[in-house]
């Protein structure tokens, strides 16, 4: 499955934040995007689901154009997200949460077990009161386990704790070989560089640079462009 957006522009009301934005991400890659805060990383994750209208540009899925659907519709065509912000029903259990997300109950185990202790056997648990690490966890840990082709994940590891930030990087690393695509929106730098097939550079709601991360000069670049 490929994921091409094409000079993809959106913003809040009359306030544009993204000034044609192209990028790609294929089946079996992990592709970066970096930026400092405010450089429109999750502006461009809602746009990509649907959460924002796109006001330019398009968005293309295995060259369907998605453009326009709303996000249910890109979710059931292969899509799925993490947000920055939290997307968990915190008023209901962790298990409704599962549920609510498309997982029976005798899958429920599978999921919460991807964190080790942290999640284990915290079914029954309301889902706000949760630390905000372990709702990360949980939310990185249901789209992990879907079986969708495509995963866009704003800011995972926000919150965790580094043996956590270590673990969510291997299941990361397990979806690319089981072919998947990701595009994994990452302040963590050190976790990017590990991941990484390619990287993209936004700045001010424009890509700026990028390229392979075998690239031996991309490294320092990105490490400049997010210091400056």
């Amino acid at each position: 499955m490929r994921l091409e957006a094409a000079d993809l522009r959106s913003g809040y009301g009359t306030v544009p934040v993204l000034h044609g934005v192209s990028l790609t991400v294929s089946s079996g890659e992990i592709v970066a995007l970096v930026g400092r805060n405010g450089a429109g990383k999750t502006t461009l994750v809602k746009t990509v689901l649907g959460v924002l209208r796109a006001t330019g540009g398009s968005l293309h899925l295995d060259g369907v154009d998605i453009t326009r659907l709303p996000p249910s519709r890109r979710v059931r065509a292969g899509l799925r997200a993490t947000f920055q912000e939290r997307a968990l029903f915190g008023a209901l259990t962790v298990s409704d949460n599962l549920r609510l997300s498309g997982f029976g109950s005798e899958s429920h185990h599978r999921v919460l077990d991807a964190f080790g202790p942290a999640l284990s056997g915290r079914g029954s648990q309301r889902t706000g009161t949760l630390s905000g690490g372990e709702q990360k966890m949980l939310s990185a840990a249901i789209a992990l386990a879907t079986e969708a082709p495509l995963l866009v994940m704003d800011e995972p590891t926000e919150g965790l704790q580094p043996s956590n930030v270590a673990l969510l990087g291997d299941h990361i690393e397990s979806a690319r070989k089981a072919g998947r695509g990701v595009l994994l929106i990452e302040q963590h730098l050190e976790l990017a560089r590990r991941l990484a097939d390619r990287f993209i550079v936004l700045e001010k709601g424009e890509v700026v640079d990028g390229g392979p991360a075998a690239d031996p000069g991309i490294a320092a670049r990105v490490a400049r462009r997010l210091l400056i």
